[in-house]
């Protein structure tokens, strides 16, 4: 069992007894903005709808886990974190793949700013590290800064963002796992990432420069280009400034990407990601840049 003394808390694995404070913790992690004109509504009926039940429902089967957090003094329930694996035909808010599981988590309020989350999502990220998960994945509101902030902090990394929530995935590599340590450029361009409507045409804007990316998925194009290239009316995010990893790596490389990100994300910095055959290139902020390479640097990369 895991003591933290400063705060006076434990926590444990989850037991079945544990299963109706579960479904608590869950109403308690359904995010309801304090602004919103109405009422958080009743647990009964939030933990009803079939989006939210399915969380726990049937708790017990493969894949699933939970860790809960005890006051150090009275042994009191503060808290809980759990994971679950969704299929493909009924994911969550936060699905990734058939093989990621979801993570959610909740503290009582009156145990909130203590630490507490921070301990149930490192402990829960051990159980699922050695039950020999490679990541987790979770959904949270863009109006849930608090949480935002933690689970970056703890290097979730953004992957997209749906209805107002963002979806984050936590890589989990082994314990020996290769620390890499690299050698990156920053580059001179200054990127923007645009967004077109899936059937639009590849316009040739995009594709005027040495360095540019275009996705194209059912949903959007998405395209990678200098700023300056970026015609009015276009949607996009600009100032972005490129970290270039200087490859080649061989694709039986492991963990390549995720050693520049976890100090990244541990760092507060937000990515976005651009692999190639040879190498990977990382996008932040410009405003971020002087941040992100000292982080970089105090891991043990080389950054020119």
């Amino acid at each position: 069992m895991k003591t933290t003394k400063a705060t006076s808390r434990r926590t444990r694995p989850g037991a079945p007894e544990d299963l109706e404070f579960l479904w608590d913790m869950l109403y308690e992690a359904i995010h309801w903005p304090p602004e919103n004109s109405e009422p958080k509504p009743p647990r009964e009926v939030v933990l009803s709808e079939p989006s939210i039940a399915h969380y726990l429902e049937g708790w017990g089967r493969p894949g699933d886990a939970a860790v809960i957090a005890l006051d150090g003094e009275t042994g009191d329930r503060i808290g809980a974190a759990w994971y679950r694996l969704m299929p493909l035909e009924d994911p969550g808010y936060g699905f990734v793949d058939a093989e990621t599981p979801e993570f959610g988590m909740a503290v009582r309020s009156e145990h909130r700013g203590q630490g507490v989350g921070g301990s149930l999502l490192d402990a829960l990220a051990e159980t699922a590290r050695s039950q020999g998960f490679q990541a987790l994945s979770l959904s949270v509101q863009n109006g849930n800064p608090t949480a935002m902030k933690l689970y970056e902090r703890k290097g979730f990394v953004k992957l997209f963002e749906d209805g107002g929530a963002w979806t984050m995935k936590l890589e989990l590599p082994s314990k020996d796992a290769p620390d890499h340590r690299l050698t990156l450029t920053t580059l001179d361009e200054r990127l923007a990432v645009c967004r077109l409507a899936p059937d639009s045409e590849l316009p040739a804007w995009a594709t005027m420069a040495t360095l540019f990316s275009v996705t194209r998925t059912a949903e959007e194009l998405s395209v990678v280009c200098p700023e300056a290239a970026v015609p009015e009316g276009v949607e996009c995010e600009k100032g972005w400034r490129v970290l270039k990893l200087a490859g080649p790596f061989e694709f039986s490389m492991v963990g390549v990407l995720v050693s520049v990100a976890a100090p990244l994300a541990e760092a507060g910095i937000g990515i976005f990601a651009v692999s190639t055959f040879d190498t990977d290139y990382v996008l932040v902020k410009n405003a971020q840049l002087d941040r992100a390479i000292t982080a970089l640097r105090e891991r043990g990369h080389e950054v020119k």
